[in-house]
């Protein structure tokens, strides 16, 4: 049997499945538009910065503190590209990549000033960026724990 949301894109399943664990709409504080503002924005910044992480995690953050200044007072835009940045640096970190602890704490700031005045939430942007979302959000809640900073 062909499911109804089967064709549709990434946001039309992940509302199929807010909706069936009961969670509708009141789970997701972005608008659909800024939605995909934010998901355009971590694209960016993962097609420019991310071939950047090979060289050097300080080439990765210059890149993506570049983007960020670019777009000063665009905070859904801030917010994808803040996101990737901590994406990519938790990524650095796992392998104990020089200095990628120190930009790991620094996005995770900006990441969550930008959540916090967005009124965002974290499992809205994890669909953003490729990857294991139950781990992502698992290692970035203990981040906050460890490190006492906001908790959206």
């Amino acid at each position: 049997m062909k499911s109804a949301f089967a064709g549709r894109g990434c946001l039309w399943r992940l509302l199929a499945c807010l909706m069936l664990s009961g969670c509708a709409l009141p789970c997701l504080a972005l608008t659909l538009p800024q939605q995909q503002v934010v998901q355009s924005s971590a694209e960016k910044a993962r097609q420019t910065c991310l071939k950047e992480m090979h060289h050097d995690t300080d080439e990765f953050v210059a890149c993506v503190d570049r983007l960020l200044a670019e777009h000063k007072g665009l905070p859904e835009q801030q917010l994808g590209l803040a996101y990737l940045g901590l994406v990519g640096c938790m990524s650095a970190a796992r392998m104990a990549t020089l200095h990628s602890d120190v930009c790991t704490q620094s996005y995770l700031q900006v990441t969550d000033d930008l959540i916090k005045r967005l009124k965002a939430k974290d499992t809205e942007l994890c669909q953003f960026v490729p990857g294991d979302c139950h781990t992502r959000l698992a290692q970035i809640r203990a981040l906050r724990t460890s490190h006492k900073t906001f908790r959206p």
